[in-house]
């Protein structure tokens, strides 16, 4: 709830002791937490982790994590009911990651590489020294000598004198066209016809070109229906393997996580890990896809030949995961980014793969 007399965009309701109105729609607010709040969980009645606290609000103010946009923020957005936007995304992308959020696409925004921001100015720069101060200018066609220019380079006062042969044109369409416009920088006087794209951030002044500049996704977010059933009832079982997060897993590893963990009952003692590659990007733009597939493959291969029967690889369209059968996650995660290392030392270029835990122990099922 806010009190502070100014209207704000994260906040559940604003109430105001000068607005009346204020009164009714705080209530109203309050009587909804409340009667939500009686169907919650006792378990999650005080939640200490960041990501539990995240799941209760959720349920109990029964709406999405939506963003709202907020144009004073350098991410130009916010989400209601968190303060935090960064720690708020990071959360949510955490729960989203292990199946206990679902992702909506929002909006797309590209970023500062230096300080992450989202206020990027972007515009059409000169291609040879990047400043964005161009001009249009009328092309002018010499049909005799053949010379093509921009008008500022036939103008003699008020007569038009070919810069290359030295003649003066007089009749449009006899002597010369104007068959388009270029672009003139004011700064190095270079022409072009195809301006680039560059985007200049407004908080830190970091320039980046516009084919390496970073795109980030924004999303909402809802209770995937096993959260919400976790969270109404006492008896449901918080060590159950998320459902919505099976459907994004190779079919093979699907039916093998269903064996382990009975969709019904507790799931058994087993850590999945997702193996993410922080060169796809480079090797993709350096080297082609087909390549990128056959590195991922060889490591794939690699990392199952280290693993033995500790663990088992499998591979979707776009990355690898890791089902490890055991309880000890930092044990093995410790183990398999060494095998990781490993796997990689015979690929002709780096891939550099990292891992990102789905599922853990019971004890961190949702932290």
């Amino acid at each position: 709830m806010n009190i502070s007399g100014k209207p704000s965009v994260v906040a559940d309701v604003d109430f105001s002791l000068k607005d009346p109105k204020s009164w009714v729609e705080t209530a109203s607010c309050i009587r909804k937490f409340r009667d939500r709040r009686a169907r919650l969980s006792s378990r999650f009645l005080s939640p200490t982790a960041p990501a539990v606290r995240m799941m209760a609000y959720l349920f109990v103010s029964g709406e999405d994590l939506t963003p709202v946009r907020q144009p004073n923020s350098p991410y130009y957005y916010a989400y209601k009911g968190f303060s935090n936007t960064a720690s708020a995304t990071m959360v949510a992308e955490a729960l989203a990651n292990k199946g206990w959020l679902e992702r909506s696409f929002f909006e797309r925004y590209y970023k500062c590489a230096g300080c992450q921001s989202h206020r990027l100015t972007v515009r059409e720069e000169c291609p040879a020294c990047r400043s964005p101060q161009l001009a249009e200018a009328d092309l002018i066609h010499h049909y005799s000598c053949a010379q093509l220019s921009p008008e500022a380079e036939f103008r003699r006062g008020t007569a038009l004198i070919c810069p290359k042969c030295s003649k003066q044109l007089r009749h449009y369409g006899k002597d010369y066209d104007k068959p388009g416009q270029i672009q003139v920088c004011a700064r190095c006087k270079n022409t072009t016809s195809e301006p680039v794209i560059g985007f200049l951030c407004q908080d830190c002044g970091m320039h980046v070109t516009g084919d390496a500049v970073s795109v980030a996704d924004v999303f909402s977010y809802s209770l995937s229906n096993q959260s919400t059933a976790l969270l109404s009832n006492d008896g449901e079982d918080i060590n159950r393997f998320p459902i919505a997060q099976l459907r994004y897993l190779p079919e093979e590893l699907q039916k093998k996580i269903a064996q382990l963990s009975s969709l019904t009952g507790a799931a058994s003692d087993f850590t999945l890990a997702e193996v993410q590659y922080d060169c796809r990007d480079h090797v993709l733009k350096t080297r082609g896809e087909s390549d990128f597939i056959a590195m991922r493959k060889l490591l794939a291969d690699n990392l199952q030949g280290i693993l033995g029967e500790v663990a088992s690889v499998y591979s979707s369209r776009e990355r690898e995961y890791v089902l490890f059968f055991g309880c000890d996650e930092s044990g093995f995660t410790a183990y398999l980014k060494e095998a990781l290392d490993h796997a990689e030392s015979v690929l002709s270029d780096k891939l550099n793969p990292t891992l990102l835990v789905l599922w853990g122990t019971r004890e961190k099922a949702l932290s």
